[in-house]
């Protein structure tokens, strides 16, 4: 059976509704929430429009099948070096192994190349074994690994350290006073122990 041909093209503001299907077939396959359409949409619509964001669609006919969010920007910051930022690569389960994810890499790469910029820089999930292995097999390698937290949660868990930091502090300090303190009663005490001679009589000497 012939592969189906698929094409791309650079995505405008009136397709906000169709990247909404992918995006949310995409979030539930990684197990998201399913996002609330009318401001994921505005939100879609706004990044169509910055000039420093692409986003292209891969189409079998007329159904969209993939998408590729494309992003001009530094290598990594302050590096002064420009890359394509491949952000987002998606294509749907049921056109996988078709062609979609090659011939949307291929524009975006072509696409970098007219900007003169010299590198890739895709974005893959940790659990997306699956396209790790596809990206390694057109020559991707590691660059840098990014981690992510809530920023109430580290706030709470610094301020923690930083809380259990001074405990330890208060109670060394009450420790090191309660040594002073015995060192200083038993300077106190004479060496005798305050006993007397032993045949003395009180008054005498």
């Amino acid at each position: 059976m012939a592969r189906a041909a698929v094409d791309v093209r650079v995505a405008g503001p009136d397709d906000a509704a169709l990247l909404l299907v992918l995006a949310a077939s995409a979030r539930a396959e990684h197990g998201s929430a399913r996002p609330d359409s009318a401001p994921h949409r505005d939100r879609l619509a706004a990044a169509l429009r910055r000039a420093d964001v692409e986003v292209l669609v891969a189409e079998v006919g007329q159904e969209p099948v993939g998408l590729l969010v494309l992003r001009s920007g530094e290598l990594v910051p302050l590096s002064g070096t420009p890359a394509a930022h491949v952000e987002q690569l998606y294509v749907h389960p049921d056109w996988r192994r078709r062609g979609a994810a090659r011939q949307l890499l291929l524009v975006a790469a072509t696409r970098g190349e007219q900007l003169g910029f010299g590198d890739v820089v895709c974005t893959v999930p940790p659990s997306g074994r699956d396209a790790h292995r596809f990206l390694a097999r057109l020559g991707f390698v590691p660059l840098v690994s990014q981690r992510v937290v809530p920023v109430a949660s580290l706030v709470r868990r610094l301020t923690g350290d930083r809380a259990v930091g001074r405990r330890r502090t208060g109670v060394e300090q009450l420790l090191a006073r309660r040594r002073r303190e015995q060192q200083d009663r038993r300077a106190a005490v004479p060496r005798d122990g305050g006993r007397r001679p032993v045949g003395t009589v009180p008054g005498r000497p």
